[in-house]
């Protein structure tokens, strides 16, 4: 637990299908449990496999419904730039947005499919997402704990490509040579 008080925090993440914003929702789920929280979490993802729109609802402390009324959203991590947009009426004013955008820096933003590309496959595009929102440190989770579930959730024959992608994504917030382009 990063403040070491019981912990309140709701989190949206939303995404096109195939994107990944299910195995985020699972890395967090499982982290927030190691943390000794209570969590509840949701998703919604009808079209999800023809690309359509994905998001997911994840209340850590105590909650006892898991869907994010408006205006109450702490943490948003967006992996689509336009699915972002659709989701701002959930976000509180002090909300703590996370997007993958291909150019400019807007919000907490990075270029996070250029690095999974570099790194071999856009399909990690949502762990260097997840690393660079860890990196900060209002978020909610603990890098560490993420990166611990993702060891014992990932598939043995990509657990070394998921694990270089947190960490890229980890090291793009906290270097100097961040890729917002």
């Amino acid at each position: 637990m990063k403040s070491g008080k019981a912990l309140q925090a709701q989190i949206l993440i939303c995404g096109l299908g195939g994107q990944g914003v299910l195995f985020m929702t699972r890395l967090i789920n499982e982290a927030a449990v190691l943390m000794g929280e209570d969590v509840i979490s949701s998703e919604t993802h009808g079209m999800a496999m023809r690309g359509g729109s994905v998001v997911s609802y994840i209340r850590i402390g105590n909650f006892k419904a898991p869907l994010i009324r408006a205006g109450q959203a702490d943490v948003i991590l967006s992996l689509a730039e336009q699915e972002l947009a659709l989701y701002t009426h959930l976000l509180k004013d002090s909300c703590q947005i996370y997007v993958n955008m291909p150019r400019g820096k807007k919000f907490n933003s990075i270029n996070a499919t250029r690095i999974a590309e570099g790194l071999g496959t856009p399909v990690i595009t949502n762990l260097v997402l997840l690393g660079f929102a860890a990196a900060h440190e209002e978020f909610p989770v603990d890098y560490s704990l993420l990166k611990k579930v993702l060891k014992n959730i990932s598939p043995p024959q990509v657990l070394d490509l998921n694990t270089r992608a947190l960490e890229e994504g980890f090291k793009a917030a906290r270097g100097p040579a961040a890729d917002f382009s």
